[in-house]
């Protein structure tokens, strides 16, 4: 079935009958709407395909992502260096420059998102590269707190809408099962940026510019600068759609557009009349905001990220106070966050296998509660240090996974452009985290990780409930369709009333 089938279809208020299958197939409850290989040729046709995507698309967005968090966290890297005197700063503008950061770069999340879709990912992604390294690179100027406070509010700006656009981007090269380890993989490179902005900061920190340049403006100018390369690369390499993949061949770019299909099962979005084929209507905005499951999704999802945020920005200071000083404690850094790359895989290979997503983004915040509970209950310096790595086990689990879950329950590509844009809101957690970690609550920073566990039990159980909620629909959709009639199918396949994950025949994933 083609794009121009479903088109077809869909002016003329009738199904095929291939739709009206793929319909019937989903009914039980079980069974969530995706893509599978039917034999062992289109096995290894869909392994080619994939191979090809991840070492060019999931390549280029992986090292931008490694980029994106070193710039954006390289301030709380360089705060244990000279920066903040030679800067003229107070030691509380740090924990601020992130609230100012997140000032521009949460609210402008959605509208990032659209003007991503209307434009294309593959040309705005660039673009960001671009306009974020060059603000990175004039923070080697900063002199007052002033400065600090513009280029910051810029910078966010700059970087709004990129992991967003980027998951979007995402979801139109995989299927929903392949989905959750790659964008595992590609929010992985957060947590490597953690553990390389520490090394890289480490060394480049003892680097003088002959004298003329200290060791921080050497970490803005090097840094920023290797990001406005990966821009003008991206430009070349980035696909516009996997149908029409450079690097793909014939068959290839064929099969890998007909598995996208197949993986929504008749639920594609179609160009209707008057709308342009990658605008935004009203309707799909209205068709997100009303979906109450999915904005509880949003919602709880940022006391998933608040850890994450935290632990990106202020763990180089949090370990300071576990008996380690100066560029030590930025050195000592790292292991974390290797540790929380290896625990992240696990996660998200192992959600893509089991073909789920809240139970997985749940255990990660639980390890993160006890690592926690651990750093605030203890006045060891090793066992702190220790359970340290086991929050980092946990906590970067769930960026991917909510993702991929929106994703993957939003067929339609202009509503699921938007409910990413949206679920970038949780990066109001970037807000809560530098008003919490100020250094009065040094060195322990007891206050701020009770807070953050109290935090996370929430979102535990917000995230129980939608996954409850999910199951209910779905029990309550098979019960609407478990008499139906062929002539109800069709119908359904071809009602303008309710379109997307609204149909009775789709199946929702929890």
């Amino acid at each position: 079935m083609t794009t121009q089938d479903n088109i077809a279809s869909s002016e003329t208020g009738n199904a095929t009958e291939v739709e009206i299958e793929d319909a019937k197939a989903v009914l039980p409850e079980a069974v969530v709407t995706h893509y599978a290989p039917a034999n062992q040729e289109e096995r290894e046709l869909d392994k080619k395909v994939n191979r090809k995507l991840d070492v060019t698309v999931l390549l280029i967005l992986a090292i931008s992502f490694i980029l994106c968090g070193i710039d954006k966290t390289n301030v709380g890297f360089v705060a244990t260096s000279s920066f903040i005197q030679d800067a003229n700063l107070h030691p509380d503008d740090i924990p601020n420059s992130l609230s100012l950061f997140s000032a521009t770069y949460v609210p402008l999340q959605p509208l990032a998102a659209l003007l991503a879709r209307r434009l294309g990912p593959h040309l705005y992604l660039p673009g960001q590269l671009i306009a974020w390294g060059a603000l990175c690179m004039a923070h080697a100027g900063i002199r007052s707190p002033a400065t600090l406070v513009a280029l910051r509010l810029l910078l966010g700006a700059a970087e709004a809408g990129f992991t967003q656009t980027a998951f979007y981007y995402m979801s139109l090269m995989y299927p929903k099962f392949s989905l959750g380890f790659r964008m595992g993989l590609f929010t992985g490179m957060y947590a490597v940026a953690g553990a390389f902005a520490g090394l890289i900061a480490y060394g480049l920190l003892k680097v003088e510019g002959g004298g003329v340049l200290r060791g921080w403006q050497v970490v803005f100018l090097v840094e920023g600068g290797v990001t406005v390369l990966v821009g003008v690369l991206a430009f070349a390499v980035l696909p516009r759609e996997v149908g029409t993949a450079w690097f793909l061949r014939g068959r290839e770019r064929e099969h890998a557009a007909g598995r996208m299909e197949r993986d929504l099962a008749g639920m594609q979005e179609v160009v209707e009349f008057g709308e342009r084929e990658n605008g935004v209507a009203m309707r799909d905005l209205l068709d997100v905001v009303r979906d109450w499951r999915k904005m509880l999704i949003i919602v709880f999802n940022i006391t998933a990220v608040l850890p994450v945020t935290a632990f990106t920005t202020f763990l180089p200071l949090i370990i300071q106070g576990m008996d380690y000083e100066g560029v030590t404690a930025t050195l000592m850094s790292v292991p974390p966050f290797v540790v929380g790359v290896v625990g992240l895989l696990i996660l998200v290979y192992s959600s893509d296998h089991f073909h789920e997503r809240s139970l997985h983004t749940v255990f990660g915040m639980l390890l993160g509660l006890i690592g926690c509970a651990v750093m605030v209950a203890s006045s060891d310096p090793k066992l702190r240090y220790g359970f340290a790595h086991v929050c980092l086990t946990g906590v970067f689990a769930s960026g991917p996974l909510v993702a991929v879950w929106l994703a993957g329950n939003t067929p339609w590509k202009a509503a699921r452009s938007f409910v990413l844009g949206l679920n970038g809101y949780s990066n109001l957690a970037g807000v809560i985290a530098g008003q919490l970690f100020k250094s009065a609550y040094a060195p322990t920073y007891a206050y701020p990780l009770t807070v953050t566990m109290i935090l996370s039990a929430v979102g535990m159980l917000g995230f129980l409930f939608v996954r409850g909620a999910y199951m209910w629909e779905n029990r309550k959709r098979k019960k609407t369709t478990a008499n139906w009639t062929e002539d109800d199918f069709i119908n359904e396949q071809s009602s303008t009333e309710r379109r997307g994950d609204q149909r009775y025949t789709w199946i929702y994933g929890y």
